[in-house]
C-alpha cells in the first residue's frame, strides 16, 4: 500500500485521522470529496501508523487483555478469576464494510451449519468482532442502508455490538476506529447521520502547481517500484507510528482549562449549532491534538486546530440554518478566547469535583 508518509497535501484529512488514532473513542471520522482526490489512499494506509495493538491469543474478539470495561464473557471471566491470558502483539488492520454488506455479516450470526447439523448454537462474529481495536472502513457511506449505517455508529458510540438472533443473545467489544469516505456527487448523507461523525473534513483537489507535480512523480515512482518506495518512507512511518503510541500514553495528563471549555460552550451557543456532541468532540480532539504536539495542557491554539474538523457539519438552529463557515467558526472562537481566557487563568477541569457526592 501507498505510505501515509508519502501522501502529498490533504493535511486537514492526516490530521484528524491522527486525531483519531490517539483517541480512539471520539467517534468516526468522515472524508468527503470528490474522485480522485486520494482519500481511499489515505484510508488504506492509515492502518500502517497505528501502533501495534496487544490481543489475547485466540480470542474471537480481539479483546487486549486488560480490565479496560471492553471485553468479551470469556476474557473477563478469567480475569475475575485471576487466569490472565496470554496475550500477542499484533499489527492492526483495516477492515472493510462492502456496500452489499448484510446484517448477519455486519453484526454476527448463528452458525446455521452447526445448529442443523449437531443442534448446537454457536455465535458467528461478523465484521464488527473483527474490527474491534483496529479499524472499520466504510467506503461510499452515503449509499449504505440507513440502518447498515446506523448499526456501525451506534456501536461506533458505545463501544459493544449487541445480536440477538434465534434466542441467542450475544453483546461483544466492538471498539474501533471508524472512517468513511464519500463522493457527494453521489447523494449526501442525511444529517442526523452526519452529526454522528465525529470530525468530518473536506477533502479537494489540490490547485497547487507544485503539489500537484509532486503528486504526479510520487505516484509514478510508487508504481514503477513499490518495494523500493516504501523502503524510503519507512522510518517516516515509524516516527509517526511512535508519535502516535507517545500521544496515547500521555492523553490522560493533558490538562484542561476551564477557560477551554467556557470557549468552547459559549462558541456553539453563539452559532446556535444543535446538540452537545460538538462541544464534546471538540474538547476531546483539543486534548489529542494537544497530546500530539507534548503539550501539558490545552490552549486556544488547539482549540482553532480542530474546531473546523469538529463542527463544520453541524446542523444549527434545529437543523433550520446551514453549518457555520470555517471563517464564521474561527473569529467565534478567538472572540469567546479572548473574552474567558484572562479571567479563567489557572483553572482547570477537575473531574473529582464533579464525582463528588451531593446531597
Amino acid at each position: 500500500m501507498f505510505p501515509f508518509s508519502g501522501i502529498v497535501g490533504q493535511e486537514e484529512a492526516k490530521l484528524a485521522l491522527a486525531i483519531a488514532a490517539v483517541d480512539p473513542g471520539m467517534g468516526g471520522v468522515l472524508l468527503s470529496g470528490m474522485k480522485g482526490t486520494g482519500k481511499s489512499t489515505i484510508v488504506r494506509s492509515f492502518a500502517d501508523i497505528l501502533p501495534d495493538r496487544k490481543v489475547v491469543e485466540n480470542c474471537s474478539y480481539g479483546c487486549a487483555g486488560v480490565n479496560d470495561g471492553f471485553l468479551c464473557d470469556d476474557c473477563r471471566k478469567s480475569l475475575e478469576n485471576s487466569n490472565l491470558p496470554d496475550t500477542i502483539s499484533k499489527r492492526p488492520e483495516l477492515i472493510t464494510v462492502p456496500l452489499g454488506v448484510t446484517e448477519d455479516r455486519l453484526l454476527g450470526t448463528i452458525d446455521v451449519e452447526l445448529l442443523l447439523r449437531e443442534g448446537v448454537q454457536k455465535f458467528q462474529p461478523g465484521l464488527m468482532a473483527r474490527a474491534n481495536n483496529q479499524v472499520l472502513y466504510v467506503d461510499e457511506v452515503n449509499l449504505l442502508p440507513d440502518n447498515i449505517t446506523d448499526d456501525v455508529l451506534d456501536a461506533c458510540a458505545s463501544g459493544f455490538n449487541t445480536v440477538e438472533r434465534e434466542g441467542v443473545s450475544v453483546t461483544h467489544p466492538a471498539r474501533f476506529i471508524l472512517i468513511g469516505t464519500m463522493n457527494p456527487e453521489e447523494g449526501n448523507l442525511r444529517p442526523q447521520i452526519l452529526d454522528r461523525f465525529a470530525m468530518s473534513v473536506d477533502v479537494r483537489t489540490e490547485r497547487e502547481p507544485n503539489l500537484r507535480i509532486e503528486i504526479i512523480e510520487r505516484t509514478l515512482a510508487y508504481e514503477s517500484d513499490r518495494k523500493r518506495f516504501n523502503r524510503a518512507h519507512e522510518k517516516a512511518v515509524l516516527r509517526l507510528r511512535k508519535t502516535i503510541s507517545a500521544a496515547r500514553s500521555r492523553l490522560h495528563e493533558v490538562k484542561l482549562p476551564c477557560a477551554a471549555i467556557e470557549t468552547v460552550a459559549e462558541a456553539m451557543s453563539e452559532l446556535n449549532v444543535d446538540g452537545q456532541r460538538p462541544d464534546l468532540v471538540m474538547i476531546r480532539a483539543a486534548i489529542a491534538w494537544s497530546a500530539l504536539e507534548g503539550k501539558s495542557e490545552v490552549n486556544s491554539k488547539a482549540l482553532l486546530k480542530v474546531a473546523p474538523l469538529c463542527v463544520c457539519h453541524r446542523t444549527r438552529s434545529g437543523g433550520m440554518n446551514q453549518p457555520p463557515s470555517r471563517d464564521e467558526l474561527i473569529e467565534q472562537v478567538k472572540t469567546q478566547a479572548s473574552r474567558v481566557w484572562k479571567s479563567k487563568s489557572g483553572e482547570y477541569y477537575d473531574p473529582e469535583t464533579i464525582m463528588t457526592e451531593t446531597d
